[in-house]
C-alpha cells in the first residue's frame, strides 16, 4: 500500500508559543508528522510547514489528519499546501 505525503500550512493563535504548536502538530495520531519548519511571512508573523505521511488508500486519511489539526487548541487554520505519492 503506497503512501501519501501532505504538507499543511498552520497559521498558530498566538506567535509567542510556537512550540507549543510545533509538539501538538507532531503528536497528531491520524498521520506520520515527518517534519514541522517555522516560516517568516512578514512583519513578525510566521506560518508552520508540517509535512504528513497518509495512507494512499485510506478515502478518509487526509480529511480526518485535517479535522484533527484544525480541533489543536493553538490552530487558528489549516490550509493542505501540497501533496505528493511517495
Amino acid at each position: 500500500m503506497g503512501k501519501t505525503f501532505v504538507i499543511f500550512k498552520v497559521n498558530a493563535k498566538n506567535m509567542e508559543d510556537l512550540e507549543v504548536t510545533e509538539k501538538e502538530l507532531r503528536a497528531c495520531a491520524n498521520g506520520e508528522c515527518k517534519d514541522v519548519k517555522r516560516e517568516p511571512i512578514g512583519f513578525g508573523v510566521v506560518v508552520l510547514k508540517a509535512g504528513y505521511l497518509i495512507p494512499e488508500k485510506k478515502d478518509d486519511a487526509l480529511d480526518l489528519l485535517t479535522k484533527e489539526i484544525e480541533a489543536l487548541p493553538s490552530v487558528e487554520s489549516v490550509e493542505v499546501e501540497g501533496m505528493t505519492l511517495v
